[in-house]
């Protein structure tokens, strides 16, 4: 097998040397501008590639920001298609259990990184132990085992039991129980065997020595859902091997005179130079911050104008030197502090030029150059792509981005295929919602008008808006019915307003309440009519006028007649109506307020009695 594995090809990635030689035709009169310093650090094989690509995306902020914000600008909404309601119900909810969206993100970031992504799906399974005597199974957490030649041994749990040997191993899937997850591999452990005819390759997993050890000894950790496939290969020592179709290998295509054994290229590679041009000014940029950004001060002493006043020729400068460091000493600890020198002295700042050294327009204009070299706009980087540019500009950005999309919508349907056969649901479609028709303004509008021309479905356009047609029809449908039982409730509760107040007026008068015995039947209004005898428009002034108003000739006969009155239309009012005018009344005349409120409570009890006369004079037995 190892004869036929090409995971890491060697294969020429420069075009220094020979290789460029051959198509100068003025290759011995100059040299070869190819021949730089950069061609002689290139990575030789896929494998170093890889290594480097990695290193420059987690130690180069801008660089992995800028390649994370062109992953996220086209994750946009999973689109269902050929699916009825219950399915895309049950495709959405495990989509969303699985994370779909964050997993789409991180295979993205795996792409930008090693031009590479290798996926595949991780079903869930529970591992029992099997006693070879009894029969009782237990799940492998509860049981005391030992790992002793490549199997579980230990004493039964059954307490009629108590068999001590090897138990059976019982695996059973727990699609029911347990979430699926998606296995995103180390594309360092992949190694592939690929048929240049027929471009089909297949794929298999060197395990790290590190799992081998643990498996070998007998890790709990690792023994209770590690598949027993991956436990076998390293009982024989060999690479696990993926069946076909399990692996889901998202890749950036090299050109077809590159053999690559089935691996992509990272992009980051053509741009190798810009970026080893970029790490040289940023090395001399950081020793120039080092060195020449903190000036270095210098204290001496300040040169006499003669000979016999020049304290340079009088003094000793070791004394000198130790007095001016011990007055710096003393004056950080006590910054207040005075001090005294014999002489003058003079300080001189040295290699504070650092800003004008450092090459700080010569990094910006390289990494511009790098990123928009990557197919990422230094606007977008930036975050300041401006309204004017966007048609164009997005549009070009898109386009040269086609095939991340193409990946991560392949990556979406080998997924709906794996769960669909694996759950034994319906065959449906995934794809990511289009960018342009998710964050189109005018597109949407457009959309709309279409819709409401029957020229295009309600769901289409209300799609980019995040809004299920079919859902929104189901809840207008709940809203109406909510409705419907709101005025029915509302209805039934006015006519037994309606009931009590007539059989009130009737009572005051000495007639029998409707529906009682020798009285007129009983009558109902229609649902949300108003009550007979109800005003049809707004509650007129209580009693005529202002309550609170009394002429000379009012009589407490005429308050009582007032109060009554106003009673008699309060009663049936709603509750913060006449709450309300209680309110005013009592503002205005405390003693009107008195008299309805005792009135209200007349009528209450009055109704209450009618009541109570009404039932036992149907419970009464006849004749």
């Amino acid at each position: 097998m190892s004869s036929q594995l090409a995971s890491f090809p060697a294969f020429p990635l420069t075009t220094t040397g020979d290789n460029t030689a051959k198509f100068n035709r003025f290759a011995e009169t100059f040299p070869d501008p190819f021949l730089d310093y950069s061609s002689t650090q290139m990575p030789r094989s896929l494998y170093d590639v890889m290594r480097w690509a990695e290193f420059v995306w987690i130690s180069w902020g801008i660089y992995r920001t800028a390649a994370q914000r062109v992953v996220r600008y086209f994750l946009t909404k999973v689109e269902i298609h050929d699916a009825s309601d219950n399915e895309k119900e049950k495709y959405e909810e495990t989509l969303e259990e699985m994370g779909v969206v964050g997993e789409l993100a991180r295979a993205g970031d795996n792409f930008m990184t090693y031009g590479n992504e290798v996926i595949s799906l991780q079903v869930p399974f529970r591992r029992h132990l099997r006693c070879q005597a009894c029969q009782s199974e237990y799940p492998i957490k509860r049981v005391e085992w030992k790992w002793d030649n490549w199997g579980f041994h230990g004493t039964c749990p059954n307490e009629k039991c108590k068999h001590k040997g090897e138990f059976k191993r019982v695996d059973r899937t727990s699609v029911a129980e347990d979430k699926i997850k998606l296995k995103h591999w180390n594309v360092h452990e992949i190694r592939t065997i690929h048929n240049e005819v027929t471009d089909r390759t297949e794929y298999m997993w060197e395990i790290p020595e590190r799992v081998k050890s643990f498996i070998k000894k007998g890790n709990r950790f690792y023994l209770e859902d590690t598949p027993w496939e991956v436990v076998e290969a390293v009982k024989k020592n060999e690479m696990f091997r993926f069946n076909q179709g399990v692996l889901f290998h998202m890749k950036d295509f090299a050109p077809s005179g590159i053999r690559t054994a089935g691996w992509g290229i990272p992009l980051i590679l053509s741009n190798f130079r810009q970026a080893w041009y970029i790490q040289v000014l940023k090395r001399y940029n950081e020793a120039i911050a080092m060195d020449y950004i903190v000036p270095f001060r210098v204290v001496t002493p300040a040169p006499g104008t003669s000979r016999e006043a020049d304290p340079l020729l009088h003094m000793n400068l070791g004394m000198f030197n130790n007095r001016v460091m011990e007055m710096f000493k003393k004056h950080r600890r006590d910054p207040t502090s005075l001090h005294a020198l014999p002489f003058p002295v003079r300080m001189e700042m040295l290699s504070a030029d650092g800003k004008s050294l450092s090459p700080q327009e010569l990094i910006t204009s390289g990494m511009d150059e790098f990123l928009n070299a990557q197919g990422v706009p230094a606007e977008l980087y930036r975050g300041s792509l401006t309204i004017q540019a966007m048609p164009v500009a997005l549009r070009l950005f898109e386009r040269t981005w086609v095939h991340l999309v193409h990946g991560l919508d392949r990556l979406l349907q080998w997924l709906a295929n794996n769960l669909s056969s694996l759950l034994n649901w319906e065959q449906v479609k995934l794809k990511l919602q289009p960018v342009t028709l998710a964050d189109d303004l005018e597109k949407k509008q457009i959309q709309l008008q279409l819709a409401s021309g029957h020229m295009i479905s309600r769901q289409t356009a209300y799609a980019p808006f995040g809004i299920n047609f079919r859902e929104e029809i189901r809840r207008m449908f709940e809203e109406e019915e909510y409705s419907q039982q709101v005025m029915q409730e509302f209805a039934e509760d006015q006519a037994q307003k309606q009931e009590l107040h007539a059989a009130m007026q009737q009572g005051s008068a000495g007639i029998a309440p409707p529906g009682a015995p020798g009285g007129p039947p009983m009558q109902t209004a229609p649902a949300g009519a108003p009550p007979a005898g109800a005003p049809a428009g707004p509650m007129p002034p209580m009693g005529g006028g202002a309550p609170g108003v009394q002429g000379p000739g009012v009589t407490p006969q005429d308050m009582m007649a007032q109060a009554e009155n106003i009673a008699m239309q309060l009663v049936n009012a709603p509750y913060p109506v006449r709450r309300s005018e209680l309110l005013n009344i009592k503002k205005t005349n405390e003693t009107l307020h008195a008299l309805v409120m005792q009135k209200l409570s007349d009528v209450r009890q009055q109704a209450a009695s009618i009541g109570q006369q009404q039932v036992l004079s149907q419970m009464a037995p006849a004749g």
